[in-house]
C-alpha cells in the first residue's frame, strides 16, 4: 500500500512538471530533480514487481502443501487399534473350526431367562384381553369398511361405506303421469338412503331407490306414462320376483354435497336382491 502511495505521489510530481521547451536548456538543478524523480519511480516499480513475485511464490507453495495434505488424507487408511495378540490368536483358533449349533444344548443364561421370563403386563394383558368389538367384527365380516342396509319388505340389501353408519331411510312417493291426459295414473314408493351428516340447513345427496311392480315397470318401458320432465326414464338397479328397483333420472342434478360419493357407491353395484 505504501509503495502505491509513493508511486502515485511520484506520478503526481512528474505530471506537475511544465511541458518541455526544446528551445531552452534545463538548468543543472532542474536536471537533478528530474533524474532523482526518475530513479525513485524506477525503484518503486522494481519493489512492486519483486513483491508480486514473492506473493506468487508463496501462493504456489501453499497450494502445494494443501495438495500434499489432501493426498495424505485420501491415501493413508485410518485403522483402529488392533486387539491384543491374545485375543487375536484366540479368534484365529476359533475361526479354524466350523461353527455348529447344538440343538440339544440348553440355551445360555440370558436366553433361558428370556424364555422363562413371563411377559410384561402390557403383553400379557394383550394376550388375555378379548378382541374389541371392532376386531371381532373384522373377523366376522372381511369387508369392515362397509355396512349393509337390508330391506326385508321389498327384499334387497344395499352396501354402504362405513362413513354412512347412522344413515336414515326416508320414504317418499313417485308419480307416473299419462302421456296423453297429463294425469297421475301410477304411484309407487321411493326410498331415500340419507347420509348421517344431512341437515336441513346443509343437505347432502341422498341415494334414491324407486320401487316398481313388474307391471308398472313394463308400462313405463312402453311409454304409457312418464315420471317427471326428464326425457329419459329411470335406470334399473336390480329386480326380484315381485319388484323392480330403479334410480331416478337426473337425481343428482342439484349437485348437492356428496353427490360424487354417491356416484362412486352406485358404480360398485351395491344392490343385491332376494
Amino acid at each position: 500500500m505504501k509503495d502505491n502511495e509513493k508511486l502515485i505521489d511520484l506520478e503526481r510530481k512528474i505530471r506537475s512538471f511544465p511541458e518541455p521547451d526544446y528551445d531552452k536548456k534545463f538548468s543543472k538543478e532542474t536536471q537533478d530533480i528530474i533524474h532523482e524523480n526518475l530513479l525513485q519511480f524506477a525503484s518503486s516499480y522494481e519493489k512492486k514487481k519483486k513483491g508480486r513475485a514473492i506473493m506468487k511464490k508463496m501462493t504456489v507453495g501453499l497450494v502445494s502443501v494443501a495438495a500434499v495434505v489432501l493426498f495424505a488424507i485420501l491415501t493413508i487408511p485410518i485403522t483402529k487399534d488392533s486387539p491384543s495378540s491374545h485375543h487375536s490368536n484366540k479368534q484365529g483358533q476359533q475361526s479354524k473350526e466350523p461353527i455348529t449349533k447344538d440343538e440339544n444344548k440348553p440355551a445360555n443364561d440370558k436366553e433361558s431367562n428370556n424364555q422363562n421370563k413371563p411377559a410384561d403386563d402390557k403383553e400379557s394383558n394383550n394376550q388375555n384381553k378379548p378382541a374389541d368389538d371392532k376386531e371381532s367384527n373384522n373377523q366376522n365380516n372381511p369387508a369392515t369398511d362397509t355396512i349393509i342396509y337390508e330391506n326385508t319388505e321389498y327384499g334387497f340389501t344395499f352396501t354402504l361405506p362405513k362413513s354412512w353408519e347412522g344413515y336414515q331411510i326416508v320414504t317418499d312417493t313417485w308419480e307416473g303421469i299419462s302421456t296423453d291426459q297429463n294425469t297421475v295414473i301410477e304411484k309407487g314408493p321411493i326410498l331415500l338412503i340419507r347420509h348421517p351428516d344431512w341437515t336441513a340447513e346443509k343437505p347432502r345427496q341422498d341415494i334414491p331407490i324407486m320401487v316398481f311392480t313388474h307391471d308398472q315397470w313394463s308400462s313405463l318401458q312402453k311409454e304409457e306414462y312418464h315420471i317427471g320432465a326428464a326425457p329419459i326414464g329411470p335406470t334399473m338397479l336390480g329386480q326380484n320376483d315381485e319388484y323392480v328397483f330403479a334410480l331416478p333420472a337426473r337425481y343428482n342434478y342439484a349437485f348437492l354435497e356428496g353427490y360424487q360419493e354417491v356416484e362412486k357407491i352406485l358404480e360398485n353395484n351395491p344392490m343385491e336382491t332376494k
